[in-house]
């Protein structure tokens, strides 16, 4: 089938990889299953076949592209095939109570805006497994001294694993960059930033303003009040760990 550069579609054409991505994601205990982008049907036949366990699970297929949509609909028609963007779905179809993995070979030009969607979520309650880019991937697992805003606004909800990287010939068209494969499990967040995640981000974003300068200059002007002689404050932002960031944040 054509790609649709529009919807940066890449489609996976690995068969062995596909079945060791499978086996990581249908060993995860869910209720129900949402595959994001499912394309053709690659992996969501790998995932039917190798359910060998029969497990009892709904299944969600949401499919932007309208062709491939009605296909899905006729080839799965015992599935919920649901044609639409992902980032316009409307997450109360589900029912947070029951756990929900997400799945999906994401676009790359919006795989931060889906994941930070589901991780920001009430209904990331179980883990979910994500193709991106290596890059961004390899930015979501940094930790200091190579942490960066992308890790550590993540740190607030999930703890992240990269599982494998992914060569370009494992689709067709091939991309430009390697890929990874990536799981993301949620975390209870820092008792002291419930209910305050959003300042916690502003700042986060304020102290990352200008990665090579210190944390004192980053944010001297928007935190006036703050003990100027803190050795935190001399750190530059990469260098300092999630939880030195809650205690800082909370101690301004």
């Amino acid at each position: 089938m054509k790609q649709k550069k529009s919807l940066g579609q890449n489609f996976f054409v690995n068969k062995n990889l596909a079945k060791q991505i499978v086996s990581y994601v249908i060993s995860n205990d869910f209720d129900t299953l949402v595959e994001i982008g499912p394309g053709t049907g690659y992996f969501t036949e790998i995932i039917r076949d190798e359910n060998k366990d029969n497990k009892n699970y709904n299944n969600i297929l949401i499919e932007k592209d309208n062709y491939l949509a009605k296909e899905l609909a006729y080839t799965y028609a015992n599935y919920d095939v649901i044609n639409t963007d992902f980032l316009d779905w409307d997450f109360e179809e589900l029912d947070s109570n029951k756990k929900i993995c997400f799945f999906g070979s994401l676009p790359y030009n919006v795989s931060k805006k889906i994941i930070k969607k589901i991780i920001e979520s009430k209904y990331f309650n179980t883990n979910c497994y994500f193709i991106i880019q290596k890059e961004v991937a390899d930015k979501y697992v940094a930790k200091q001294p190579n942490n960066n805003l992308l890790s550590t606004v993540s740190d607030i909800y999930a703890n992240k694993r990269k599982i494998m990287d992914i060569k370009p010939q494992s689709f067709n068209p091939p991309p430009k960059v390697t890929s990874s494969f990536i799981e993301f499990s949620p975390k209870e967040i820092n008792k002291s930033l419930i209910n305050k995640e959003k300042d916690f981000i502003k700042f986060l974003e304020i102290c990352y303003k200008q990665p090579r300068k210190t944390i004192k200059n980053n944010i001297s002007k928007s935190y006036p009040t703050v003990n100027p002689n803190m050795k935190i404050l001399e750190k530059r932002p990469q260098h300092i760990s999630f939880d030195e960031y809650t205690k800082l944040f909370n101690s301004i």
